[in-house]
């Protein structure tokens, strides 16, 4: 035997079912009157519009790429300066992949000053990146 339940579902879906019919009458009722099938072309509504939107433009690949070069000769380490959360760093490396990341890491909370080779001694021998390069 169904329980309560699923009688009350029986019963609205045979309710639905009796409002289907009668919303069908009705839409007969209006083409006859009209002339013309039911339903119309729905009106155009401002919520319906979609706005153009604008062509946004694609960096080429690798566009924005920076190729730092190998150390030469005499030339000892890479030395970044960069700010992180308002605070200036300085950092050496022997090899550029981490440069490399860490360009690729801007933002807001991160800014790369300067990119500079370094002898030895730690004198500066060329910038490769920054606003003497």
């Amino acid at each position: 035997m169904p329980d309560e339940s699923q009688i009350r579902i029986n019963t609205l879906l045979l309710e639905r079912e009796a409002l289907f019919l009668r919303v069908n009458a009705l839409e007969q009722q209006a083409a006859d009157l009209l002339g013309e099938p039911f339903p119309f072309e729905p009106p155009v509504l401002p919520s319906n519009r979609r706005g153009k939107r604008k062509a946004t433009r694609r960096a080429k690949p690798g566009a924005n790429k920076i190729k730092l070069r190998k150390l030469a000769e005499g030339e000892s380490a890479y030395r970044v300066n960069y700010r992180q959360h308002g605070t200036v760093r300085t950092e050496r490396y022997d090899v550029a992949e981490p440069l490399l990341t860490l360009l690729a890491a801007q933002g807001a909370e991160l800014e790369v000053l300067t990119i500079e080779t370094v002898d030895a001694q730690d004198v500066a021998t060329a910038t490769l990146f920054g606003p003497a390069s």
